[in-house]
C-alpha cells in the first residue's frame, strides 16, 4: 500500500520528520549528485531502502510511481518515501540536469545499521515559487556530502537536509503551487522588512500597491498568515528587539525613535508581541 500525499498531507509528513531530527535522529546521506545525465539513462523498476528528494534543474522526466506517471520540469521537487516503488525515464529532446539525493534515518550514535523506515510508503512532487531557492539549497547538500568524512561534514550534511525538508513544507503549507507571488504583496512587504521605522499607514502602503485594499489585504494574509498591519508591528518590534540587544539606546529612545507617542505604548506592544518586556530583553541582550 502506497500514498500520493496532497499539499497539506506532505507538510506534515516533512513536520514529522523534523521532529525525529530534532530528538533523536539523524539524516545520513546515501549517496548525492549534481549531474547531467546520458542520453541512455533510464530508471528500471526499483524499490529504495532509502528516501529519495530529487531537484529537477534543466530538462523533463518522468517517473512512474506505483504505476501514475509522474512529469517533472525544471525547478520541480520530488519526494519519494523509502518503500516506495518507481522507474523513470528522460524527455530525449533536451538535456537532463537533477540534483538527486538520498538519505536514511538513524539513531544518533548507532553504528550497527539501524535504520528508521517510515510506515507508508508515500511521495509527492511540486513546483516551488521559488525554483532558485530550491536549487541552491540541493547544490548546498551537494557540496557538503562531496567533503571528505568528518564530523563536520556529517553535521553539515544533517543540517542542510533538515533545511531543505523544512523549507518544502513551509512550501506547501503556507502556499499554493504554481501561483505566483503577485509582485505588489511582495513590494509591500519589503518595504516593511526595510523600514521597520516608516509610519506609513496600511491605506497608504495599499495605495502603493495598485490594488484594491481588500484585494491586497487577502492576498497579504493568505501568503503570509497575517494582516498587513500586524505584520507591520512584527517587523517594527523584531528591529525593537534588535535595537535593544545590540545598542545602547533606553527603551525611551528606541520607543521615540520607531514612533511611538510615548514609552508606555511601545512597551504594551512590545510585550503583547513577545510575550515579555523591552526592559527585560535589555537586561538579558548578549552585550548587556
Amino acid at each position: 500500500m502506497s500514498k500520493s500525499l496532497m499539499n497539506h498531507e506532505a507538510s506534515v509528513f516533512l513536520d514529522s520528520l523534523l521532529h525525529l531530527a530534532l530528538s533523536t535522529q539523524m539524516f545520513p546521506i546515501h549517496t548525492c549528485f549534481n549531474v547531467t545525465v546520458p542520453s541512455s539513462w533510464r530508471i528500471e523498476e526499483r524499490v529504495l531502502d532509502e528516501i529519495h528528494i530529487l531537484y529537477v534543474r534543466s530538462g523533463r522526466v518522468t517517473y512512474q510511481i506505483d504505476g501514475d506517471p509522474v512529469k517533472l520540469t525544471a525547478g520541480n521537487l520530488l519526494f519519494l518515501s523509502d518503500g516506495m516503488v518507481h522507474s523513470a525515464y528522460r524527455d530525449l529532446n533536451e538535456p537532463l540536469s537533477i540534483i538527486p539525493i538520498r538519505f536514511k534515518i538513524s539513531q544518533y550514535g548507532d553504528d550497527n545499521g539501524n535504520f528508521f523506515t517510515t510506515p507508508i510508503p508515500c511521495y509527492f512532487s511540486f513546483l516551488p515559487r521559488d525554483t532558485h531557492k530550491f536549487r541552491l539549497l540541493f547544490e548546498a547538500i551537494h557540496r557538503h556530502y562531496c567533503l571528505p568524512p568528518s564530523i563536520r561534514r556529517d553535521a553539515l550534511c544533517h543540517s542542510s537536509i533538515c533545511q531543505a525538508l523544512a523549507e518544502m513544507s513551509l512550501e506547501l503549507e503556507v502556499f499554493e503551487p504554481c501561483k505566483p507571488i503577485h509582485p505588489a504583496i511582495l513590494q509591500i512587504k519589503n518595504h516593511m522588512d526595510t523600514n521597520p521605522a516608516d509610519r506609513l499607514s496600511v491605506k497608504e502602503l495599499v495605495a502603493q500597491s495598485g490594488l484594491t485594499p481588500k484585494y491586497c489585504s487577502q492576498l497579504f494574509q493568505q501568503l503570509f498568515g497575517l494582516t498587513i498591519k500586524a505584520y507591520q508591528i512584527k517587523a517594527r518590534i523584531e528591529y525593537a528587539r534588535y535595537l535593544l540587544e545590540h545598542s545602547d539606546q533606553s527603551v525611551k529612545e528606541i520607543s521615540f525613535h520607531l514612533g511611538y507617542p510615548d514609552p508606555f505604548v511601545f512597551s504594551k506592544q512590545y510585550k503583547a508581541v513577545t510575550g515579555i518586556a523591552p526592559s527585560r530583553t535589555l537586561r538579558e541582550g548578549p552585550f548587556k
